[in-house]
């Protein structure tokens, strides 16, 4: 009996050494496969998380290129920088393309990288390759029909006490990268397609924006800094002042200004009038009209007043170098300080003085105070200038289209400043750069 029960227990000692190695046996062959399962499922997610984030890079990196386009005139050189600039400042090791369709105002991305399994090779055959594509494109596009150029200061497009501005077919922009770039309050009203601030815009709760402008909007380039101004010549008429009864004036330099008052009708032929040294005035019911004509304010004391009691009706040239320019106004800007207060005995650093303080001379104003100037039809151009708009009829509403790039400008009380932009309406050309830009950008794919 005894045999017997041992001969049981060495059984079951040996069964037991063989189930055990078994285990082992089957263990060992089981973890290999168990470890390259994990690692397929570990580099599988990499790689998905990595292709994700490169498609969101990309897919951002076409949206703020097609921004750009929108902004930079198409310019292809300068959008790709942007998609690159973009994509490279948070993972430097991405090749990027980029394609720009300007006639679809469409910009294509695509990026690829190298990617580092956790498994290395073992599942992938040479360096494999994470890849996105995105294409970005400006919908709505809209023209431009105010830019306010300044590019620091505060409030450079103003609202005050119930102005109103109505674009509601264009686009609105500022410049400046002020927390106030765009302000309006006191119950000020600003409608437009779009309006964008590269700065922020004034809090004032009165004010309304429709709708709410961007903000943070990339500086525009001056669309018109290459356009010359026209030539000038000797003097054709010195302190020109006309007072009552009705005239017809002639293309020409008028010198020292021109003024138009007590009720004087005065009429422009076609062509170019260049008021050189000093103001160009309307007021005390002077009526001041004309189509075809330019009108080029040159010098440092050539500034522009339409006065309360003043009708104004004037229309751009449709050819020559004026071309789609109503109102041209001297580049240079305001006087800048001629004489200081102290000697300078050195004539470079004198000359070298009186260049930043011209630089940083105030803008020349100009002044629309007209409750008559219902046709303004052309582009207004004033980069050193600040256009002051005070009235209580509409400005600029019977016009075709308005534009209006300007250093500053400013509606005061209860004028409503138009800007329309029926372009097909008038045989007046725009100026080429100022439009078409988009008011929105979407992805496509």
């Amino acid at each position: 009996m005894k045999r017997m029960i041992d001969h049981t227990a060495d059984s079951m000692r040996q069964l037991r050494h063989n189930r055990a190695g078994g285990v082992a046996i089957m263990f060992g062959l089981v973890t290999p496969v168990i470890f390259l399962a994990v690692g397929a499922a570990v580099d599988f997610t990499i790689y998905m998380r990595d292709k994700t984030q490169l498609q969101g890079l990309t897919d951002s990196a076409s949206i703020a290129a097609a921004r750009e386009m929108q902004m930079a005139k198409a310019d292809p050189v300068r959008i790709k920088a942007v998609s690159e600039a973009y994509i490279h400042s948070r993972q430097p090791s991405v090749a990027v393309q980029t394609q720009v369709d300007r006639e679809k105002f469409a910009v294509t991305v695509a990026a690829q990288k190298d990617f580092a399994p956790f498994m290395g090779n073992l599942f992938f055959t040479g360096t494999p390759q994470l890849s996105a594509t995105a294409t970005a494109k400006l919908n709505g596009t809209l023209p431009l029909c105010l830019l306010a150029l300044d590019k620091k200061g505060g409030a450079t497009i103003d609202l005050e006490k119930s102005a109103q501005m109505t674009a509601p077919a264009c686009m609105v922009y500022s410049n400046s990268k002020h927390p106030s770039g765009v302000q309006a309050k006191d119950n000020a009203l600003l409608t437009s397609g779009l309006t964008c601030s590269a700065g922020g815009r004034g809090r004032a709760s009165s004010a309304k924006f429709n709708p709410e402008p961007l903000l943070d909007c990339p500086q525009l380039d001056n669309p018109l800094a290459s356009r010359p101004a026209p030539a000038d010549g000797s003097c054709n008429f010195n302190d020109l002042v006309i007072r009552g009864g009705t005239r017809t004036l002639q293309p020409g330099v008028y010198c020292r200004g021109l003024r138009i008052t007590d009720g004087a009708d005065v009429t422009l032929a076609s062509g170019i009038y260049i008021v050189k040294d000093g103001p160009l005035i309307v007021d005390k019911n002077g009526t001041l009209r004309g189509t075809d004509v330019g009108i080029y304010l040159k010098g440092p004391d050539s500034n522009m007043t339409f006065a309360v009691a003043s009708t104004i009706s004037l229309s751009a040239p449709k050819d020559g170098p004026l071309a789609g320019i109503l109102i041209y106004d001297d580049p240079t800007g305001a006087k800048a300080m001629a004489n200081p207060p102290y000697a300078l005995p050195i004539p470079l650093l004198g000359g070298l003085l009186v260049g930043l303080l011209a630089a940083d001379a105030p803008p020349r104003e100009h002044k629309i105070f007209s409750d008559n100037a219902r046709n303004l039809l052309g582009t207004i151009y004033m980069p050193r200038g600040r256009l002051i708009i005070d009235a209580t009829k509409p400005i600029a509403d019977r016009s075709s289209y308005t534009v209006l790039v300007v250093q500053r400008i400013d509606l005061h009380d209860g004028p409503n400043l138009y800007l329309n932009s029926d372009y097909s309406a008038s045989e007046v050309p725009v100026p080429k750069g100022l439009g078409p830009y988009g008011s929105n950008v979407s992805l496509t794919n």
